[in-house]
């Protein structure tokens, strides 16, 4: 078995990359986390033997195998970079970086070490988006020309972590919750080049005292400033578009995780996962008979695939960047309010 840490004790490590490697009976030597409370709490539920405070101390003494990231956007270069550098295959959770500058320096380093450097987009393993895809690869959409991805909570701005400050997060709800519709919509769609990117985002809950009241006060609303709406309209250089919906909190009538696709053949949703075509110009539904299984299980399983040699990763570089590039575009163009070209 390989030898794992993890760095940091919150959300992503807590739901996702501890159960998931548990699951697969694969023993985390470590965990490290400068608050070494939730970290102790972990490693007593996961059995990991020790607990350290400092990330550098951890990867210097484990000389792990792998090293997954688990920690606030803005701080996820340092210890990508150091633990490459030692030798390491690192799983980082998404967003990989803040710039496309910064994503392409982890991977250059990850060549220049000979390891695996994966972002951890953990919705690509969801049995209603692998259906999904495997649809898409037969052949059966056509032409995929458009895409919807929608990410959007009713009342569901984080009453945890450091979501709420730029300083630490880097962005609000298009980095938490939007770039896991927009790299699924992404892979579903092929992968297309973007080119243009024309966005706006805004914050009309987060600072309001009153949200944050109803919100257990979870975040100081004079400190806010994310956003949390953004919706950007997205053009590829094969002529497809793809519009991108994403919100902590709206008035909508319900919380909606989900790509849509259009094709010349048919379209398709992944959650409901349902396909939409004609049959003898009779339009039909065909609602996919799926069975339920935890990503968060196959996301691990794959990892401990990929830096066994025996799997090339998911979730490629060029993917990845590509997500990064309209991100940065997205952010430039709302800022300028103005269309942006998507930088290569």
């Amino acid at each position: 078995m390989p030898k794992i840490v993890v760095i940091g004790a919150g959300f992503a490590a807590r739901v996702l990359h501890l159960p998931g490697f548990t699951a697969a009976g694969a023993p985390v030597a470590a965990i490290c986390d400068v608050n070494e409370a939730p970290a102790r709490t972990l490693a007593a539920k996961h059995n990991i033997p020790k607990v350290y405070g400092n990330w550098r101390e951890m990867i210097d003494a484990e000389e792990p195998d792998s090293v997954s990231v688990c920690l606030p956007n803005v701080l996820h270069r340092e210890p990508v970079l150091y633990a490459l550098s030692k030798g390491a295959h690192v799983l980082c959770e998404k967003p990989l970086a803040t710039s496309v500058a910064e994503a392409r320096e982890m991977f250059e380093a990850a060549r220049a070490a000979g390891r695996t450097l994966m972002a951890a987009q953990s919705w690509r393993f969801e049995a209603t988006s692998r259906a999904i895809r495997r649809i898409v690869e037969a052949g059966d959409l056509g032409e995929v020309y458009y895409g919807e991805a929608t990410a959007m909570r009713r009342m569901g701005i984080p009453t945890w972590g450091v979501f709420h400050q730029a300083s630490l997060s880097h962005g609000g709800a298009l980095l938490d919750i939007g770039v896991h519709m927009l790299d699924l919509a992404l892979w579903l769609m092929g992968n297309p080049a973007p080119v243009r990117v024309s966005a706006n985002v805004q914050a009309r809950f987060g600072t309001r005292p009153e949200i944050a009241r109803m919100m257990r006060s979870a975040w100081d609303p004079k400190k806010f400033d994310v956003e949390d709406f953004a919706v950007a309209l997205v053009h590829f250089a094969n002529g497809a578009s793809l519009l991108l919906r994403t919100s902590w909190a709206a008035h909508i009538d319900k919380e909606t995780f989900s790509v849509r696709l259009a094709g010349t053949e048919a379209g398709a949703t992944t959650i409901p996962p349902v396909i939409y075509r004609n049959h003898e110009g009779i339009p039909a539904d065909e609602h996919l008979q799926l069975q339920p299984s935890p990503g968060y299980e196959r996301e691990m399983a794959h990892w401990l695939k990929v830096i066994a040699g025996e799997a090339e990763p998911i979730v490629t570089p060029e993917e990845t960047l590509n997500v990064q590039r309209i991100l940065d575009a997205a952010y430039r163009s709302a800022r300028e309010g103005r269309e942006a070209a998507v930088e290569r």
